[in-house]
């Protein structure tokens, strides 16, 4: 397998964010991607995604978590300006709070018919809308052992991006709905435990082989490793509406693959248990420390966790994105704040009202 590690310095970071493009006045999701890219007239910041009601923006890599902090105001700025263009509105959250999902005109690109074609209704399913965080590791070794140890974290972080408790039409009463609808696809969930990049690519070659899929990027776990950049990707995260968030969660991720040394991987099957609590109650999630054989809540297990890796925050110079954190457990998670606007406008249009007016502010 042709690979991209250490091709550029190491824990680089690199973000895709898939955002809703939103009909301007009756507020429901909008298959206006091809007007999108249009207004975009060919450039390599936005692309398609297996829904025509998303747009996915590709940012550039980062040589700190801080450059990246710097520059995604800006850079959502942009793509609200090409949906504008296009003649739609943007919004981001993990689901859209009530237009159908199985309603959505898919994209007719080859890669997306054949999606399509394999999964069937399952590709109905999947207009959501995640956050996705590379971080560049110097090779397949050290990919797959920060692959192993991020899965232990990935009921935290699931936790701290929860940001779609409403589908259609209804509050789901889970912090996270759309990590529950994405684990209908194959290949995702939680990854396999592997030892080594001998052993993923051993595994990647038996499923080619058997015409399950076509190449690796057809495994869409929680953590993956990404050959072609070169990176340990998380892809749990449901997408942010407030930009700041968006950051924050990236330093995290991107101090946790700096040290994957000094974090023991967990079992699968236990961390799974983590996980449901994770989608269903977000940062009121109680979880179980299998190791230490006690319950921690989720927002003590951030607090120790932030504390633990301030020091290698500040040899990555991320160490105030890192501490943002914090305005995550202070002000609410995306779900909380979807509720409260819920409360106080009286509408899912006004949550929608409230997506949009947050996901391109400054």
């Amino acid at each position: 397998m042709d690979t991209s590690f250490g091709a550029t310095a190491p824990y680089t970071v690199g973000i895709e964010e898939e955002f809703q493009l939103v009909d301007s006045d009756s507020r429901e999701l909008s298959p206006a991607v091809d007007a999108v890219l249009a207004a975009g007239n060919g450039t390599k910041l936005i692309t398609s995604e297996l829904s025509q009601s998303c747009v996915e923006m590709l940012s550039p890599v980062f040589s700190t978590v801080a450059e990246l902090a710097r520059e995604i105001p800006g850079l959502r700025r942009e793509v609200a300006g090409l949906a504008q263009s296009g003649g739609v509105a943007l919004a981001s959250s993990g689901t859209h709070p009530f237009s159908d999902p199985t309603g959505q005109p898919l994209n007719e690109s080859e890669h997306h018919r054949r999606v399509e074609e394999e999964m069937g209704w399952v590709a109905r399913t999947q207009a959501i809308y995640g956050l996705h965080v590379h971080v560049a590791v110097p090779d397949g070794d050290e990919a797959i052992r920060a692959m192993g140890m991020l899965s232990r974290y990935v009921p935290l972080l699931i936790a701290l991006s929860s940001n779609s408790p409403f589908w259609r039409g209804e509050d789901t009463r889970l912090a996270s709905t759309r990590i529950k609808i994405f684990e209908i696809f194959p290949r995702s969930g939680l990854p396999p435990t592997f030892r080594d990049w001998s052993g993923f690519e051993r595994h990647v070659e038996t499923l080619v082989a058997s015409g399950s899929i076509p190449d690796y990027s057809w495994c869409w776990w929680d953590v993956r490793p990404h050959a072609r950049f070169g990176t340990v990707e998380v892809r749990a995260l449901d997408a942010q509406t407030n930009a700041a968030y968006t950051v924050s969660l990236a330093a995290l991720i991107q101090c946790l693959v700096a040290t994957a040394a000094d974090h023991a991987p967990e079992d699968p099957l236990l961390t799974a248990e983590n996980k449901w609590r994770a989608a269903r109650f977000g940062m009121d999630a109680t979880f179980y420390d299998f190791a230490a054989n006690r319950e921690v809540t989720a927002r003590d297990m951030t607090r120790s966790l932030v504390d633990e890796l301030r020091s290698v925050s500040q040899d990555l110079r991320c160490e105030a994105e890192l501490a943002g954190i914090a305005d995550i457990l202070e002000r609410g998670t995306g779900a909380e704040l979807q509720r409260a606007a819920f409360k106080a406008s009286g509408s899912l249009t006004g949550v929608v009202d409230y997506l949009i007016s947050n996901t391109a502010s400054a």
